[in-house]
């Protein structure tokens, strides 16, 4: 039985990730978000635990975690998550929304994973996987606190792997999910910064690849299993 804690799921990705773990007979999902659609709040094999990342005190900790982990022969935590807001230049952005972005991006992440740790119970393996952005890696005009906070947790991630060396039950990936069809790329287009053309020329020429599509690779590759191949 796999059991599976995943951040972000009443939108996008997130909301795509959920329905295709919860089609899984042998998996379980914790599923946090503000608020979630009828379909979730009643469905057989997801837990919903509703509250606001950017509030550490919403989030389970690791007693919390654990109750959910008992039973598990595999335990999951994804960090889907995240918010591109705000966008602008260094010396204009609005200090709540910089503050929060900071707090769901990173902070949130690196005290979740801290708990599940913590939680794992004796033996059994452990998969840390954040979905992470090209924008990590290179300098987009306005993207300073987005871009930031997913290369800070893309080396938190490394840190944890790296320690984990002796440990081969405890893994983390970042995965980088591409270009989508998503809220946050609607936000994108609508902001004022100097690159926003090109996305908006994208969405366009239709080149935003629809969330299930790329949750079905994600955890193709991510969480190998018959059931999460790219055929199911």
């Amino acid at each position: 039985m796999r059991h599976v804690v995943i951040t972000g799921t009443n939108r996008g990705l997130g909301q795509a990730l959920l329905d295709r773990l919860a089609a899984d007979a042998g998996t379980r999902v914790l599923a946090l978000a503000r608020s979630f659609p009828a379909e979730q709040l009643e469905h057989p094999q997801i837990t919903t635990w509703p509250g606001d990342l950017a509030d550490p005190a919403s989030l389970p900790d690791a007693g919390e975690l654990a109750k959910f982990f008992v039973g598990a022969t595999e335990t999951v935590l994804i960090h889907n998550a995240a918010v591109v807001e705000p966008i602008g230049e260094i010396g204009t952005l609005d200090p709540d929304e910089l503050t929060r972005a900071v707090a769901v991006n990173l902070t949130a992440p690196m005290l979740l994973t801290n708990s599940a740790v913590a939680a794992r119970p004796h033996g059994v393996p452990l998969r840390v996987v954040f979905v992470s952005s090209g924008a990590a890696h290179h300098v987009i005009s306005g993207w300073s606190a987005y871009s930031a906070t997913k290369r800070g947790g893309e080396e938190f991630f490394t840190h944890l792997s790296a320690s984990s060396t002796a440990d081969d039950l405890i893994t983390a990936v970042s995965v980088n999910p591409g270009v989508m069809d998503t809220g946050m790329q609607a936000e994108i287009r609508s902001a004022d910064f100097a690159e926003r053309q090109r996305f908006v020329d994208r969405h366009a020429r239709g080149e935003l690849r629809p969330p299930a599509v790329v949750a079905a690779e994600i955890l193709a590759a991510a969480l190998p299993r018959p059931s999460f191949s790219r055929r199911s």
